[in-house]
């Protein structure tokens, strides 16, 4: 059966493989954890290249330093005109939660982070994207308050996604933090080390993993992969991150 998925997916027939995995899935639950994948290329409605198809069939996540300056990024987001104003995304069933419009790459205030990222991504990630070249499709920023909540979610609308971390608590003794929900049989974990110079593998098998992220931390994994945020009793005011979907 995983043959005959492979070979659907790698040529496009994402709702025969869909067809087929609710059929198994009556007989051995393992099909119905495939099922979200598949999903997530259906609603693409896209037809992909097969190169990119085997880069995007392995769930990964990448942890990296981003050397830049957090703060002149934070002075930006403060003096953003339409601060706090609602906007389409004011009501997405979030909690304490703001962000931004999701068209800040088009912004000239933050034109030269969001190219500064996309030249960051491409060079540390070539191997795993085989030398193709991703760019950024949106950006935006969530200013989190203490309690926020952001739902379980995933982005339906890009090939990777991604957060940078401009503002987070030191304290890495409570639940707060990012969650990666892992409906796949292994989440491979890539942690760069600048001492070493190279990536660092983790498989991961448990279904819920909590990042703790520092400052300066950038966080970048496959947009099916469905996740959530939590800021419980937060020693600070305001979480402030960068989000952002890349697209190939």
């Amino acid at each position: 059966m995983n043959k005959i998925l492979d070979l659907l997916y790698l040529n496009n027939c994402f709702r025969l493989a869909i067809y087929f995995l609710k059929i198994f899935s009556f007989f051995n639950n393992h099909y119905k954890n495939k099922l979200l994948f598949f999903n997530y290329f259906k609603k693409r409605k896209k037809k992909f290249d097969k190169q990119i198809l085997q880069i995007l069939r392995t769930p990964r996540v990448f942890i990296i330093k981003f050397p830049n300056d957090a703060q002149n990024i934070i002075n930006k987001i403060y003096n953003y005109e339409e601060l706090y104003k609602k906007n389409e995304f004011s009501n997405d069933g979030h909690y304490n939660v703001y962000q931004s419009g999701h068209n800040l790459n088009k912004d000239h205030n933050f034109f030269e982070i969001s190219r500064d990222l996309e030249s960051f991504i491409n060079f540390k990630l070539k191997k795993f994207i085989k030398d193709k070249k991703l760019r950024i499709y949106k950006l935006w920023f969530v200013i989190t308050k203490d309690s926020g909540l952001i739902k379980r979610h995933s982005h339906f609308n890009s090939e990777f996604s991604g957060i940078y971390y401009l503002n987070v608590e030191k304290n890495h003794e409570d639940n707060n933090g990012l969650k990666l929900y892992n409906d796949f049989e292994n989440l491979e974990i890539y942690t760069y080390s600048e001492k070493e110079n190279k990536f660092n593998l983790e498989l991961i098998e448990k279904k819920i993993l909590l990042i703790k992220p520092s400052k300066n931390d950038l966080i970048i994994f496959n947009s099916y992969i469905e996740h959530s945020v939590e800021n419980k009793n937060s020693k600070i005011n305001d979480r402030i991150t960068l989000p952002f979907d890349l697209i190939f």
